[in-house]
C-alpha cells in the first residue's frame, strides 16, 4: 500500500516531467521559427562571390561561371564611383564573344581527337629566358607527361611551314586592342581590371612606392599617365611629366589562376591610400563583375593552355653526344640559352619551341662532355603565332635529329609516331587556334603573351 506521501510525490514527479516536455516543445518551436526567419533571405556567399539561398531546391546546378548573375557593388566601390566625376564605362562592351556556330564547329572537332598527345596545364611553363611576371613552378627537365606524336616519315613542308623559318613573319595583333578609342590609354579592358586616378590639375608625383606595392599583389600590373597634351605614356617610378590622370590595369588572369577578391582589395586599398596622400580621386569598376570575368577568362585560358612535345631517344643504348647535338641544333637555327636548352626564335625574339636534354644536366655552353639517351622538343601553343607552321618545323627537326643521330622519334609511351597521329594532332591544334581567334585572343598576340606567363 502506497502512503499518502508517496502518492503526492508521484503526482508531483509526473507534473514536473510534463512541464519539462512541454517547455522543450515550446523552445524547439520558437528556435525553428527564428532559424527560418534568419536563413530565409538572400545573402552573399563569400567563397563563391554570388547570391545564394539556403533552400537547396532553389540552387542552380552550374558547370561554369555565368556572367549574368547580379550582385550589389561593394561599399568602397560605390563610394569611389560617387566621388569620381567620370566613372569608367562598362567593360563588357570590349568583349568579343564567339558566335555559337563557330564554337559548336570547333567543339565537334575536339572530342574526336586523341587526348594523350596534348598536355593541358595552367601552371606548367616552358623553360625560357624571357622574364616572368611572378614566380611559378618550373617543370622538371625530363620527357613531358603527354608529348604529341609525329609521323614516321618526315612531313612535307608547306609554304606556310617555310614561313616559320623566315624572319619576315608579321607580329599578330588583337583586333580589340588595335581598335582603341582615340584618347584612350594602352590598357585592355577585356583582360584587365582598370582603375582611374584623377587629379584636379596635372601633378608630378612620386609613383615609385605605389608601383612597388602594386607589383607585390601577385598579378601583372600596367599603368599609363596622361600628359597635358593628351598623350599617354607608360608610368615609371619617377616620371618626367606631369599627369592629370593615371590608369592602372590589374590583369584578370594568368597561369597562376584568376584574379581574387584579395588581389582586388589590395589593389584598391593601395590606390586609395596614394590618392589620399596626393589629393586625387580614384574610380574603380564593379569588383564582382571583375571577379566573374576573371573566372570566365581563366577557364577559357585553362582549356587552351597546352604544351606540345616530341621525344628523340637513342637506339640500342647508344647515347647522343652533346657535340653532335650542339652542331645539329645550331645548323637548324636554334641558339643555346644560359639555362642550357636550345631555343628557336622568331624575328621578334619570341620563343617558337625549345630543345632540352631529358636528363637533369643542361647542355654545356661549349657543347662538350655530355652524353644523353634522349632529348625533348617543346612547343608552347598559346604563346606561338603561326602555330601550324611551327608545328611542321619542329616535326621536321625531330625527324632530322632521329635520322642523323640514329635514334627514334616516340611519344611518352615509347611508341613510334605515325602519319595518322600527325593528321589528328594537326587538326586538334587548328581547333585550339580557332577557339583563340574566336575569343579575340590570337595565339602569339599581345594578349596571349600577357595572359600565358
Amino acid at each position: 500500500m502506497m502512503t499518502t506521501l508517496q502518492i503526492v510525490l508521484a503526482i508531483v514527479g509526473v507534473v514536473l516531467i510534463a512541464i519539462i516536455v512541454i517547455y522543450n516543445l515550446l523552445q524547439e518551436r520558437r528556435f525553428r521559427k527564428e532559424a527560418e526567419k534568419m536563413f530565409s533571405h538572400r545573402r552573399e556567399d563569400v567563397m563563391l562571390g554570388e547570391s545564394v539561398r539556403t533552400e537547396s531546391s532553389n540552387r542552380r546546378a552550374e558547370t561554369h561561371i555565368h556572367l549574368t548573375d547580379e550582385a550589389s557593388p561593394a561599399p568602397e566601390v560605390q563610394h569611389v564611383v560617387d566621388e569620381a566625376d567620370a566613372p569608367l564605362p562598362s567593360m563588357d562592351a570590349m568583349r568579343q564573344p564567339a558566335s555559337a556556330s563557330i564554337l559548336s564547329a570547333i567543339e565537334s572537332i575536339g572530342p574526336s581527337l586523341s587526348d594523350e598527345v596534348f598536355t593541358s596545364r595552367p601552371t606548367v611553363t616552358v623553360d625560357s629566358a624571357e622574364p616572368k611576371a611572378a614566380p611559378r613552378p618550373q617543370p622538371a627537365v625530363k620527357p613531358i607527361q603527354q608529348p604529341i606524336r609525329k609521323p614516321v616519315a618526315a612531313p612535307q613542308l608547306t609554304p606556310q611551314s617555310a614561313a616559320a623559318a623566315s624572319p619576315a613573319r608579321a607580329q599578330p595583333t588583337d583586333a580589340a586592342v588595335d581598335a582603341k578609342q582615340p584618347g584612350a590609354s594602352n590598357l585592355d579592358a577585356a583582360t584587365e581590371y582598370i582603375a582611374r586616378l584623377k587629379f584636379v590639375a596635372p601633378t608630378m608625383a612620386n609613383f615609385g612606392p605605389l608601383l612597388a606595392t602594386l607589383r607585390r599583389i601577385g598579378k601583372p600590373v600596367r599603368a599609363f599617365g596622361r600628359r597635358a597634351d593628351g598623350a599617354w605614356e607608360a608610368l615609371s617610378s619617377h616620371p618626367r611629366s606631369a599627369f592629370d590622370q593615371v590608369e592602372f590595369g590589374l590583369q584578370l588572369a594568368d597561369r597562376s589562376g584568376a584574379l581574387s577578391q584579395d588581389h582586388l582589395d589590395a589593389f584598391s586599398r593601395a590606390l586609395y591610400e596614394f590618392a589620399a596622400e596626393e589629393g586625387g580621386a580614384v574610380s574603380c569598376p564593379d569588383k564582382q563583375e571583375a571577379l566573374d570575368r576573371a573566372r570566365d577568362l581563366d577557364l577559357f585560358c585553362m582549356d587552351v593552355d597546352v604544351l606540345i612535345g616530341l621525344n628523340v631517344v637513342s637506339a640500342d643504348s647508344r647515347p647522343f653526344t652533346s657535340e653532335a647535338m650542339h652542331g645539329l641544333a645550331l645548323e637548324a637555327g636554334l641558339s643555346l640559352e644560359p639555362a642550357g636548352s636550345f631555343h628557336a626564335r622568331d624575328a621578334f625574339g619570341h620563343t617558337l619551341f625549345t630543345l632540352a636534354n631529358q636528363g637533369e644536366e643542361p647542355f654545356p655552353r661549349d657543347g662538350r662532355g655530355l652524353t644523353t639517351h634522349g632529348v625533348t622538343l617543346l612547343f608552347d601553343v598559346p604563346r606561338v603565332a603561326d602555330g601550324l607552321a611551327v608545328f611542321d618545323r619542329m616535326t621536321q627537326l625531330g625527324f632530322d635529329l632521329a635520322a642523323r643521330l640514329e635514334g627514334r622519334l616516340v611519344d611518352d609511351n615509347s611508341r613510334a609516331v605515325s602519319e595518322e597521329s600527325l593528321n589528328r594532332d594537326r587538326a586538334r591544334l587548328m581547333a585550339f587556334y580557332q577557339r583563340m581567334e574566336a575569343r579575340a585572343i590570337p595565339a602569339g598576340g599581345e594578349r596571349s603573351l600577357r595572359l600565358f606567363v
